[in-house]
């Protein structure tokens, strides 16, 4: 399955990169409390981070690894250990347009569990997390423009 969520920021893009491409930037806009392990900083392509958080009553575990990283432009990050997931790969992109930024997540995913689960169960818990994030983002950057595909 593929999730795509895109964001306006009000923010020039090194700005928002910087940001977004930090342990302390995702802690910021991830929607719960994270538990670091290993922050894995400074990101750049090859970095390896670890957290747990509790969603639904669980602590989920995740370790990610930053597979490419062209700054200012886009970095991708594959989990290790998808909190329950099966294949978690997650792209950021990172465009200017007249407001700022506009910033796009784009994940590729597969509970394993088959088509029917992850178009039913799991593509709206990611919904639901990333309505989250990018709400997190826009309060960061004090920005209320959205932009959805």
């Amino acid at each position: 399955m593929i999730f795509s969520k895109s964001v306006i920021l009000n923010a020039p893009i090194d700005q928002v990169f910087t940001f977004c491409a930090s342990a302390d930037g995702f802690d910021q806009h991830f929607p719960q409390p994270i538990d670091w392990i290993d922050k894995g900083e400074p990101w750049q392509q090859g970095s390896i981070f670890r957290f747990k958080y509790r969603f639904l009553f669980i602590w989920w575990y995740w370790e990610g690894e930053i597979t490419n990283y062209e700054k200012n432009s886009y970095f991708s990050d594959i989990s290790k250990t998808g909190g329950g997931l099966k294949y978690f790969q997650h792209k950021h992109e990172f465009n200017p347009c007249e407001q700022g930024t506009l910033y796009t997540d784009k994940i590729e995913f597969t509970s394993g569990l088959g088509r029917w689960i992850d178009q039913l169960i799991v593509n709206q818990i990611i919904a639901f997390i990333f309505a989250k994030r990018h709400k997190n983002l826009c309060q960061y950057f004090a920005s209320s423009s959205n932009y959805e595909n």
